[in-house]
């Protein structure tokens, strides 16, 4: 508690992270997005929670998507949806279950579904060595793990415990398109087509000369070497490169 970092210009950005690269021609700001990672520590981002808010429909008209986490009008950030009619099973988990106690929730020290024990970030979702060196599976199974994770993501916050999260994932438009191979070879041929013909003139030049230097000597240069020698006859010689293969 009490980083350094500066605070972000409002809490529902989308995302919990500052973006480091700038939007790159060709590119909108959605693109940068949807493939951005976050660089700041995980205890830095922990600090930009936004608890959970709770908000019946309106009637009439249908309700606007809501904004948060929202760049072009596509979702970029798993965000809590405040419009839920809270019958009485989701009162009783409201007002029973600390997991579901926003006011006392911290996201280092929560608590699963139906329990009232907290558990350690990331101490107790990772496999732990006790004093005789001997390895143990993690105090917190992987089903209420997920149900913390589920808690992060209702309090706006991403999922920093996870293996690859400093990594980043491949998003999907950048993969190698599936398929038949043939129509997208043949779109990168015509490419290479097209930048080759930008120097067409020079390499046509270079092929000619290439193709004179490699000409072999005619009969009179044959002679002229012969008999006046090599040093004598360079500068009325002309001398033959073979192209290298």
């Amino acid at each position: 508690a009490g980083s350094r970092f500066p605070a972000q210009l409002y809490p529902a950005h989308p995302h919990n992270f500052t973006p480091l690269r700038p939007v790159p021609p060709g590119f909108s700001a959605l693109d940068r997005a949807v493939r951005d990672v976050a660089w700041e520590s995980r205890f830095d981002l922990l600090e930009r929670r936004v608890a959970p808010k709770y908000a019946g429909e309106g009637p009439g008209t249908p309700r606007r998507e809501l904004q948060d986490g929202l760049v072009a009008g596509i979702r970029v950030r798993p965000v809590q949806n405040p419009y839920v009619r809270l019958n009485a099973a989701k009162r009783y988990r409201l007002n029973t279950w600390p997991s579901r106690n926003w006011a006392a929730w911290s996201p280092c020290r929560a608590a699963v579904r139906g329990s009232r024990r907290r558990y350690r970030l990331p101490e107790d979702i990772a496999p732990y060595r006790d004093e005789l060196g001997e390895w143990h599976p993690p105090r917190v199974s992987g089903r209420y793990k997920a149900d913390i994770e589920k808690q992060y993501y209702m309090n706006s916050l991403p999922w920093v415990w996870a293996n690859d999260y400093f990594q980043g994932k491949q998003h999907f438009m950048d993969r190698e398109p599936r398929g038949r191979k043939w129509w997208y070879k043949k779109e990168y041929r015509k490419a290479q087509v097209a930048e080759a013909l930008k120097t067409a003139d020079a390499g046509i030049e270079e092929y000619r000369k290439e193709k004179r230097e490699a000409k072999r000597l005619s009969w009179i240069e044959t002679m002229v070497l012969e008999y006046a020698g090599e040093q004598m006859a360079a500068p009325y010689v002309r001398q033959r490169r073979l192209p290298k293969m």
